[in-house]
């Protein structure tokens, strides 16, 4: 169940960072797309308005070519028809562009046609670039479609003039058909001043229906920019809210741990000078004593106050060693591991044996190899060190097994037991039951604190005189 629940909370941790990236995502992926809106509404704004710019010279290039054309008619001055030509070049300039760019595909001969048209310079690459880009949707053919209506126009009216100049150098034109001639050109400069007005106002209808697009198109990028910032910046402030809370936890924490620190030093410079001052106090009585039968009994007492401490500072290093290297999981051989464990703690007391018996059902698991030596190694030194000399039989029993999905390890003896009253103490850190008169206090705390870093459980059950059975449930 913990493991569910740190692998959801593990879970929602990552989709809270990967949606934080992805809100930043979004929002630049939307700023470059409004920059990239904006960059083409001005770019089709200005072609737009290039081609408005055109038209206006092709609509004067085509009128001042019709009244000079007309000029010539009633004059025949050749500076006229000249006129006459270098006006009617200037649609037609803009008529090479349009085919060059429908039919032929070439870029270059369409910007000599725009240029040709007094189209200005710096236009046209726009003009070339709203042609190619947007010449196949149906309103823009539409515009392309008066533009050839009108070119069709400017070569009926260019045709005009070289028949109108054909017959004045011959000097074979009557009245009648110069009368004529002037109501056909006057015709066509109404008729193209008509697809002249039809062009401008579907192009500007073309510009107005793009930029309102892109208008919109722009709205939906700052709802989605102001909209992914505003969740972000939310996410950003929970973030720091909850660091915040974490922070004050952490500090409550802190404060906790320096309490037990004080409390921690104090035991254990507490437990430390009392064998000194033990120590101190025997040489005291050895340095006054005569008797070598006394002496050597404070020797032995020495022994056993120096052993005491020699015990409590290795349980000191093995709780500070499994401290600091956390969980560290592997194949491992519970068999190999209770062997060596009973091995250390072959023990005789008072001329007799205690007995080991084992009934090992599961040997591999996947687990920590250093807190079994740990746990294992505290209860059966325990089992030992509190084995019942009265009985005929002192022995301790080692069981594994598996239940369900957990690997169970039993450790019962026959020994002292522990009192009712103890039980729900004795994993307290350096608490010491009635009893327990060589033990630091550690080591049963060492035992709880190993089984819960490598998540498991443990029980003790236990009638005081006849028998105490451990139970260690871990995961494996």
């Amino acid at each position: 169940m913990t493991q569910k629940l740190n692998y959801l909370i593990a879970w929602f941790k990552l989709l809270k960072k990967r949606t934080s990236l992805a809100l930043l995502v979004i929002i630049l992926i939307a700023s470059a797309a409004m920059i990239v809106t904006n960059y083409y509404t001005i770019k089709i704004s200005s072609a737009a308005r290039a081609y408005i710019n055109g038209e206006s010279q092709y609509s004067k290039g085509q009128k001042d070519a019709s009244a000079y054309l007309i000029k010539y008619i009633y004059l025949g001055n050749d500076t006229d028809y000249k006129a006459f030509e270098r006006n009617i070049n200037i649609p037609l300039g803009d008529h090479i562009a349009r085919i060059a760019l429908s039919n032929k595909h070439n870029n270059a001969e369409a910007t000599m046609g725009f240029l040709q048209g007094k189209n200005y310079p710096k236009d046209v690459a726009n003009m070339v670039w709203l042609f190619t880009t947007f010449k196949q949707l149906p309103i823009f053919k539409k515009v392309i479609a008066i533009w050839s209506e009108g070119d069709a126009l400017v070569n009926k009216l260019y045709l005009t003039g070289i028949q109108v100049r054909q017959k004045m150098q011959s000097r074979k034109i009557s009245s009648a058909e110069k009368r004529s001639l002037i109501l056909s050109i006057n015709n066509i400069s109404q008729q193209l001043t008509i697809k002249e007005e039809d062009f401008s106002n579907t192009l500007g209808i073309i510009s107005s229906s793009i930029n309102v697009y892109l208008f919109i198109a722009d709205i939906v990028v700052i709802l989605v920019i102001i909209i992914s910032s505003y969740t972000y910046a939310g996410i950003m402030i929970r973030n720091l809210h909850q660091s915040k809370k974490k922070i004050i936890e952490q500090n409550f924490d802190l404060q906790s741990i320096n309490a037990g620190l004080d409390k921690f030093v104090f035991n254990i410079t507490h437990d430390l000078r009392s064998p000194l001052v033990s120590l101190i106090g025997l040489i005291s009585l050895i340095d006054d004593e005569t008797d070598m039968e006394q002496i050597k009994s404070y020797t032995l007492l020495m022994k056993d106050s120096l052993e005491k401490q020699d015990q409590f500072i290795n349980e000191m290093l093995t709780f500070i060693q499994s401290k600091h290297t956390g969980l560290i999981k592997k194949e491992c051989s519970l068999n190999m591991i209770i062997e060596n464990v009973l091995t250390q703690n072959h023990y005789v007391k008072e001329g007799k044996e205690v007995h080991f018996y084992k009934e090992l059902l599961l040997d591999q698991i996947e687990s920590d190899s250093l807190k079994l030596q740990v746990i294992l190694n505290n209860l059966v030194s325990n089992a030992v060190k509190y084995s019942d000399t009265k009985k005929d039989e002192q022995w301790v029993k080692v069981k594994t097994y598996r239940a369900d999905s957990e690997a169970i390890i039993e450790i019962e003896d026959n020994g002292l037991g522990i009192r009712k009253n103890d039980q729900e103490r004795i994993f307290d850190k350096f608490y010491l039951s009635g009893i327990n008169k060589k033990s630091s206090g550690l080591g049963l705390y060492l035992v709880k604190d190993a089984v819960k870093q490598m998540n498991g459980r443990i029980q003790v059950k236990s009638e005081e005189g006849l028998y105490s059975r451990f139970t260690i449930s871990i995961p494996g």
